[in-house]
């Protein structure tokens, strides 16, 4: 692995110009009909997997419309893969809407906040997400409720699962989706280089994001798994469990895959010796 502070510079630069670029354009975006909303936000997501060097190894297709698509989260990273594949809202801890300059760029992608932390609201929460599938737009969780390490999948929270109990969404689809981090600069990530994706627990977000930007490319594994109506689950926690074992199965495959390739490709190089 090379790591460039140069580089890290001038993405960061780049990166600056861009969204202020496009979070102008967004703005106007605003006063337009809803079909062209996403317009700008796809290409925005498109052009930072460009410049970050991110390759999309993707497996499936996302439904359209009238759906509540569900992921795991490892990094800040994971918003930017669905993004550019996904014509969704995101749903964030209410914490990041105090977060300077970012709570902007949030607030114009129309993210949906909420408060995990606060289970007496959890009925509110769930009619947040559920009004805006309502409106038309599909929606974006991560019900681990907070990022991973990269090495596993936390168990899903279902409170918000609850969505899948309402009538009038009956029709409305249930889409699980898998993101794994599975190589940089073309070499097979092992625990060792994982958390140069993996953002999570005390991490600083300046400082890892400013490591990143200098390590040069990455591929990640972006995994599209069957949907089910809303009407087909029992309870949340039928729906939360159903998705939670597509994910991590999938997740798990990956990830072994990955190390076994990192340990041939050591084998490999000491044998060259």
């Amino acid at each position: 692995m090379f790591y460039s502070p140069i580089l890290s510079l001038l993405i960061l630069t780049i990166l600056c110009f861009w969204t202020l670029f496009i979070a102008f354009f967004q703005t106007i975006i605003f006063i337009l009909p809803k079909v062209f909303f996403f317009t700008i936000l796809r290409v925005y997501f498109r052009g930072l997997v460009l410049l970050f060097g991110i390759k999309i190894v993707c497996n499936g297709q996302p439904q359209s419309r009238k759906t509540l698509f569900i992921s795991n989260h490892t990094s800040y990273l994971d918003i930017i893969v669905l993004g550019s594949k996904i014509n969704g809202l995101f749903v964030a801890k209410s914490e990041i809407n105090r977060w300077p300059i970012i709570n902007l760029l949030t607030k114009i992608a129309k993210t949906i906040f909420i408060n995990r932390k606060d289970f007496l609201k959890a009925n509110k929460q769930v009619k947040k997400i559920s009004d805006e599938l309502s409106n038309g737009y599909n929606v974006i969780i991560f019900p681990e409720g907070t990022s991973n390490d990269g090495n596993r999948v936390l168990p899903f929270k279902s409170s918000l699962f609850e969505i899948v109990k309402n009538e009038k969404l009956k029709n409305y689809k249930l889409q699980p989706v898998s993101i794994t981090y599975s190589s940089m600069d073309d070499i097979p990530i092992n625990r060792l280089f994982r958390p140069f994706f993996a953002w999570y627990g005390a991490m600083d977000l300046a400082s890892h994001a400013w490591n990143f930007f200098g390590i040069g490319n990455c591929e990640i594994k972006l995994n599209f798994h069957d949907s089910k109506s809303f009407s087909s689950f029992d309870s949340r926690k039928d729906a939360s469990l159903y998705c939670y074992k597509k994910i991590s199965d999938q997740f798990y495959k990956d990830l072994n895959q990955s190390y076994t390739t990192c340990r041939l490709s050591n084998v490999n190089r000491v044998k060259s010796l």
